[in-house]
């Protein structure tokens, strides 16, 4: 059963913008959460000055091995962002388009 991660984000920096986290997350956040075990992560616009990241492991203990490395990252990523941390969800998937 994949385990997925949710974070909610809101920009506060006066300059920042969707490209410049967009840039952010494919150059560097994406394939950092690979490494710690994650088999696919998206960026979503959801509105105005927020976004959220989706992130899907293969499995709980893939993402609770790595729990500590995802922290780091998502500090780096406030600084780096310009954004606040909102709110982390995360749970075991139960169904999806692709069973």
């Amino acid at each position: 059963m994949s385990f997925v991660s949710i974070t909610t984000w809101r920009m506060t920096g006066e300059t920042e913008t969707m490209g410049h986290v967009t840039d952010l997350m494919r150059r560097k956040y994406f394939p950092g959460l690979l490494a710690l075990g994650a088999t696919h992560s998206m960026l979503v616009d959801a509105e105005l000055d927020r976004f959220a990241i989706v992130t899907v492991y293969p499995r709980r203990k893939v993402r609770d091995e790595a729990i500590a490395h995802i922290s780091a990252l998502r500090g780096e990523g406030a600084e780096e962002f310009g954004a606040e941390l909102m709110d982390a969800y995360a749970g075991d998937m139960l169904a999806s388009s692709k069973d």
